[in-house]
């Protein structure tokens, strides 16, 4: 179902945002270029704000894009790209047994998404939430956001896509949208809500002010005062340097501030990061997923020579019911794939991270068989696990020529 309300919401915004000319051609085929040539170039200079670099993350911000060419640029194109990001996230809740257990359990839930710009991340748990549910059942969405403009966006996106879910599932759904112009770190001063079943912190918090101190205190606050007991608080940024480091960091200080939380991905087990701890400052981590472009986005990136099909991301997500998204097996251990393969005369290696140690993981040539075959398949943000332990190399860590690879990867129904 994430594929086809994706789809249905670009439809949706090309017929309310360029007319029903352009809706006509959507519908045939590609859009006219006439139509997209001031939103292409809008999006170029977005692209560039984003994706720069910054001494500290909130210099060259860039700032209220909602009222001018480039609010289309974001809708066409960045809203389907941080969709699938959040749908990816929800996959790997959905690939937990016990967590869909109890989510199918359900028949009320709560969504919380903070600084929520068109209701990105909101739009995608619907559509998640739909998929497991057989049942009626009622969703009720507090969007916190600052600009107005950007909240009546997110407001009206999410009552389309409910009228169309009900339309697909037989009026199953009931939905709420409780909208809150205001700072998201002023926690209280939300509106009253139940406590949430899923907190979003989409791309929040590179955009948050060095002046308003580290985001450890709110983002404590909003936990303890927000989150269900069986809740996930998911986190997305940017994979970049300074703004993946910067959340790696804070998801540090929340396990340390929070004895009741554990991370349920990406990590491992809980405990301090292992790349902070123990690889150079170069070092950050994210993943990568692959996606088919929805139609409008691959022509803007036809039109710009952006490209879209491999998203990178950092992300994690933290619960207070101590789930992971690698439960022990006995006798095998899980190792999260954070680097790409890398070949080299006589051996392929790759950086994962693991129970107690990031690391360079290597595979010999010799020792290379059908049963370890994953090790090369896997992708950044798959789990390899282990049937033995590798053994300490001076640069990293060796697969035995006896061990089994198996690879855990999450099946989104946006990606490849």
């Amino acid at each position: 179902m994430n594929n086809d309300l994706l789809q249905h919401v670009e439809r949706y915004l090309v017929g309310r945002l360029l007319g029903p000319e352009a809706l006509a051609q959507y519908d045939r085929g590609p859009v006219g270029k006439a139509f997209l040539r001031p939103t292409a170039s809008a999006l170029v200079r977005l692209s560039d704000d984003f994706t720069r670099e910054r001494q500290n993350l909130a210099e060259a911000a860039p700032g209220d894009y909602w009222h001018d060419t480039r609010c289309l640029a974001y809708l066409f194109h960045f809203l389907p790209r941080n969709y699938v990001k959040a749908a990816w996230v929800l996959a790997e809740l959905g690939g937990h047994p016990d967590v869909v257990k109890e989510l199918t359990a359900k028949s009320r839930f709560t969504v919380l998404d903070v600084g929520c710009g068109p209701g990105t991340s909101a739009l995608a748990t619907l559509s998640f939430l739909a998929s497991l549910q057989p049942a009626a059942f009622q969703v009720r969405i507090v969007l916190v956001e600052m600009s107005p403009a950007a909240l009546q966006k997110a407001t009206d996106l999410l009552r389309q896509a409910a009228d169309w879910i009900n339309a697909e599932r037989h009026e199953a759904m009931t939905l709420h949208v409780t909208p809150h112009t205001g700072d998201a770190k002023s926690t209280g001063r939300y509106p009253p809500h139940a406590a949430a079943d899923f907190i979003w912190l989409s791309n929040v918090l590179n955009e948050c002010a060095p002046e308003d101190g580290p985001p450890a205190a709110w983002v404590r606050e909003l936990v303890r005062k927000h989150l269900a007991p069986d809740g996930s608080l998911c986190v997305i940024e940017p994979a970049l340097h300074a703004s993946a480091r910067a959340a790696m960091q804070l998801r540090d200080a929340l396990l340390e501030d929070l004895s009741e939380c554990g991370i349920f991905a990406p990590c491992t087990a809980n405990g301090p990061c292992r790349m902070l701890a123990g690889r150079p400052e170069r070092d950050w981590c994210h993943v990568a997923l692959t996606w088919h472009p929805t139609p409008l986005v691959a022509q803007l990136d036809a039109m710009t020579g952006l490209s879209s099909r491999i998203q990178k991301f950092f992300y994690f997500v933290l619960r207070k019911d101590g789930k992971h998204a690698t439960e022990a097996r006995s006798g095998w251990t899980p190792w999260r794939v954070i680097g790409d393969l890398q070949r080299e005369k006589g051996r392929e290696k790759r950086l994962v991270c693991g129970p107690d140690r990031c690391t360079l993981l290597m595979r010999f040539k010799r020792d290379r068989h059908a049963g370890n075959e994953a090790f090369s398949a896997a992708r950044r943000g798959d789990v390899l696990w282990l049937s033995s332990a590798p053994v300490p190399l001076a640069d990293g860590l060796r697969l035995l020529p006896h061990t089994q690879v198996e690879r855990q990867t999450v099946a989104s129904p946006t990606t490849e």
